[in-house]
């Protein structure tokens, strides 16, 4: 008589494979190692793209560290495509399947980081007043810190969970999980937020525009990047916040064509939408801009004007 996946789970710990349906289910050699495989090219490509435009505007002394982080997403993703494969052909091998869903868990992080640093340089050129002020960029940078925090309490909680059997730790990891998605759900609302009142606010007289193109076209950009990150952090909430389900049994949002369709393929369209369109020149700033006028430049033509106004006095 074959045993349940969960008993042998349990069986070949630890650490133990966990024994819970997730999104996607059991990788199976016939279907996921084809669909995978087109994944990880695709995350290739995102990565050879990124850190090739990172590579030519630093040479031009363009620093524009959002192309370097996404190029860090998609190598996390390509080492969780390959551990997906090892996965699937050492079915229960719990290290491979472990590791697997960390790095699944972890990488799309950075993606949303980069989206909020987009939405706050759009929301600082077109509201300056509001988007320089000292508490909201306070704020901004404790949310940048509270990404590192669920990082790690993940990465110490999921660990923890899979080296016992003890059901007070798992279902302390379980509660981790939640409340760090719900976070994570809640800082993907902000740049949407910062997105509508940069539309809806009155226009600042000390508004400006930076990078190449229309703000138009930024804030369409930053509205299609937002969407998606929204829809992929609210479908892992939901399906971390549902009852747990056995492995054997899980739900319809388990299904392995949400896993493909949700978790890797909006993340696909945000990396190519942005290589696409630029956003390394859309979104540019100078370095070092701590105010209104920085991004474009004002400031730094206006203190030009100014010594060359002084050397014209001292002249005379």
């Amino acid at each position: 008589m074959s045993l349940s996946y969960e008993t042998q789970a349990i069986h070949h710990g630890p650490p133990y494979a966990p024994t819970t349906a997730a999104v996607g289910g059991r990788p199976t050699i016939d279907t996921d190692i084809p669909a995978i495989s087109v994944f990880l090219l695709l995350y290739i490509g995102g990565a050879i793209c990124n850190m090739t435009i990172f590579q030519m505007n630093r040479r031009k002394g363009h620093k524009f560290l959002a192309s370097w982080g996404m190029f860090g997403f998609c190598m996390a993703r390509i080492v969780s495509c390959v551990l997906r494969i090892a996965w699937t052909t050492r079915i229960h091998n719990a290290r491979l399947a472990i590791a697997a869903s960390i790095f699944l868990n972890l990488g799309v992080m950075v993606v949303y980081a980069v989206v909020l640093v987009l939405a706050s340089r759009v929301l600082r050129a077109t509201q300056p007043r509001l988007g320089w002020n000292p508490v909201l960029r306070k704020a901004i940078k404790i949310s940048y810190v509270g990404i590192v925090v669920v990082v790690i309490l993940l990465l110490s909680f999921i660990i923890a969970s899979v080296e016992t059997l003890n059901q007070g730790v798992r279902t302390a990891s379980l509660w981790v999980q939640r409340a760090s998605n719900l976070y994570l759900l809640l800082l993907n609302c902000v740049a949407p937020i910062f997105l509508i009142l940069s539309c809806i606010l009155p226009k600042d007289p000390e508004s400006e525009n930076f990078g190449s193109g229309s703000m138009r076209t930024k804030k369409i950009i930053l509205g299609v990047a937002s969407f998606f990150c929204l829809f992929i952090s609210g479908f892992r909430c939901g399906t971390i916040w549902a009852a747990p389900r056995p492995a054997s049994d899980p739900a319809w949002f388990h299904h392995r064509a949400l896993f493909y369709l949700v978790l890797l393929g909006f993340e696909i369209v945000v990396i190519y939408l942005f290589i696409f369109t630029r956003f390394d020149k859309k979104f540019w700033v100078p370095n070092g801009s701590q105010g209104a006028g920085d991004y474009s430049g004002k400031n730094e033509k206006a203190v030009e004007k100014e010594a060359a106004f002084d050397s014209d006095v001292q002249s005379v």
